[in-house]
């Protein structure tokens, strides 16, 4: 991709399925679960005729509803037909969504899409009073939740909607209700949701959405996936702006133009987002990985990879993000590229990864000193894993890197 050449305008409902996808990882691999609510919403919403103009904040709050976790252990608790205090995550994620403008208006969505029409919530809010969209998310996303069995739908399927039924006026708004018992009738809701064609089936019923059509907003929308994959552990809290804020600043020393850079900075907030993929109690380990454990986590950067080829112009941001394991020499991973195949970018951020992961404190022991990390960075060089070259850059602008670390972002991408 060229300098002049910008990023295409993007669809955000299509941007957000992409990205989400790696929120819907947990002990049992990829759920869908944010697909599968998205799909009964717009049957929903077909069904009740809803408003066009609300149609783009229900779908994209839907596709992204469950933005305030991040563990497997938080999506098990989601996991349960009633659950314990669910308060806790849709205020965080209305924390999350609230800082980006073009994503302001889901945030309220997001807040109340656990909350009871009976009244008993800690909103404050009880029947017509909470938000419509968030209603009809509730329910489908319960539906969702007790449709995810072995076997058959179409056996289980009544078993569905009588528990539904049973909750009808307490837990759910009962005309939405009415509206689930009719299109429940539809074989062609359960067979969608255990679809192989979901994303096309996805494509035909979503109406547009709000288009992306700046660097900027970009940006915005990747650094709330960065505070979801960081909040994964305490020990990774800002591990992705570490790296794309030093990414960017290596690329700038290195001859980028600005517009790359801001590309370099997507891609440094990105380039972790298979890890959301992955058990906390690997990452979080407190001593060596054994080979089975370090198989799982070479899992994360083919998921980044992957994800990331589903959103059109992001073709050279996929390689600098999803190639950061790969080495010179070929012994990378998982595509085990060698230094013919892997552009400047890509090793930049090589470079900025391994140089946030050593300054940053870990299970298994506190965050580097410069003359460490040099000595091992110097040795990466001498095995033809890193680039010399860039490894010489950090070194000559170590100081600003450090000021990076110590929480003091670059203004450019701001």
């Amino acid at each position: 991709m060229s300098d002049t050449q910008m990023i295409p305008q993007i669809e955000l409902y299509k941007l957000l399925r992409a990205l989400s996808l790696a929120m819907d990882y947990n002990r049992s691999g990829l759920m869908r679960h944010h697909q599968r609510v998205a799909l009964i919403c717009s049957y929903l919403a077909e069904e009740i005729q809803l408003d066009p103009d609300l149609l783009p904040q229900l779908f994209c709050s839907a596709i992204i509803h469950d933005a305030g976790t991040s563990t497997f252990k938080e999506k098990a608790d989601l996991e349960r037909f009633e659950t314990i205090n669910p308060w806790r995550h849709c205020k965080r994620g209305h924390q999350l969504l609230s800082k980006m403008p073009i994503l302001k208006p889901l945030a309220k969505v997001i807040l109340y899409h656990h909350d009871r029409w009976d009244g008993q919530n800690q909103s404050g809010l009880s029947g017509s009073s909470i938000p419509l969209p968030s209603r009809i998310i509730f329910l489908a996303d319960r539906v969702d939740v007790l449709a995810y069995q072995t076997g058959n739908i179409l056996d289980y399927r009544q078993e569905i909607v009588d528990q539904i039924n049973e909750q009808s006026g307490t837990m759910f708004d009962p005309e939405l209700v009415h509206v689930f018992n009719k299109v429940s009738s539809k074989e062609s809701l359960w067979l969608d949701l255990t679809s192989q064609f979901m994303d096309s089936q996805l494509g035909r019923r979503l109406h547009t959405c709000p288009v992306i059509t700046s660097e900027k907003e970009i940006i915005g929308v990747s650094k709330i996936f960065a505070d979801i994959i960081d909040s994964k552990s305490p020990f990774t809290y800002r591990h992705s702006r570490l790296v794309a804020e030093t990414a960017s600043l290596l690329a700038g020393q290195a001859g980028f133009t600005g517009r790359q850079q801001k590309r370099m900075y997507i891609a440094g907030l990105l380039h972790d987002l298979g890890k959301l993929s992955i058990p906390e109690e690997i990452l979080e380990k407190p001593g060596r990985l054994n080979k089975q454990e370090y198989n799982v986590i070479k899992h994360h950067t083919y998921i980044t990879h992957q994800i990331l080829s589903m959103i059109d112009g992001f073709e050279v941001i996929n390689q600098w993000a999803a190639y950061h394991h790969e080495k010179l020499n070929g012994e990378g991973y998982p595509f085990h590229l060698t230094g013919a195949d892997l552009s400047v970018g890509s090793r930049i951020m090589a470079v900025a990864d391994i140089f946030s992961a050593l300054v940053e404190d870990r299970p298994y022991r506190k965050g580097l000193p410069r003359h460490r990390v040099e000595e091992i960075m110097n040795h990466m060089v001498a095995t033809k894993s890193i680039d010399g070259e860039i490894v010489h850059i950090l070194m000559d602008n170590y100081r600003e890197a450090e000021i990076l670390k110590e929480g003091m972002p670059v203004n450019w991408a701001n």
